[in-house]
């Protein structure tokens, strides 16, 4: 009789002690590990620019006189498959004009990425991205010479 009240006390034990380590962090580390691709962008974006463009027509002119004040709100839309496309209002030294754009992006597995696009008459954009909180947000900095550019998207709920 005491073995069998023993064997029962030592499962009910395990059985405690599973539930404990499958509800702890440390159990579960790998199954909640984020591998991004492409795919972690899909759908509309709100995205808030601001920073400073080089003015000079001479490339060696990086002087403070030279930069302008940039701002920009923007709205980017991705397919999830490596596609973009927006549009935005953009202030450029109290200028205000509208742009859009289409171009490409590529997410890599440790959620950072770029992306291309292209606006037309207002030219080639190159962003490099970090994706953080699972996609819902994504950090950015422009990779163009004579930019001064960051900013961040978040991603849009439409339904």
């Amino acid at each position: 009789m005491k073995t069998n009240l023993e064997r029962a006390t030592v499962m009910l034990l395990v059985i405690g002690g599973l539930a404990a380590l499958n509800g702890s962090k440390a159990f579960r580390l790998n199954a909640d590990s984020q591998v991004c691709s492409n795919a972690i962008l899909r759908g509309g974006y709100g995205a808030g620019t601001t920073g400073l463009i080089n003015s000079s027509g001479n490339p060696n002119d990086v002087t403070i006189p030279t930069f302008v004040p940039f701002v920009e709100a923007v709205h980017f839309v991705f397919d999830g498959q490596g596609k973009l496309s927006g549009s935005s209002t953009a202030d450029y030294g109290g200028t205000v004009f509208p742009v859009t754009f289409t171009g490409t992006y590529s997410v890599k597995p440790n959620c950072t990425g770029s992306l291309t696009a292209d606006a037309g008459d207002n030219g080639i954009i190159h962003r490099d991205l970090v994706i953080v909180e699972g996609g819902r947000e994504v950090e950015f900095v422009s990779t163009d010479a004579g930019l001064v550019i960051a900013g961040y998207m978040k991603k849009q709920h439409t339904e």
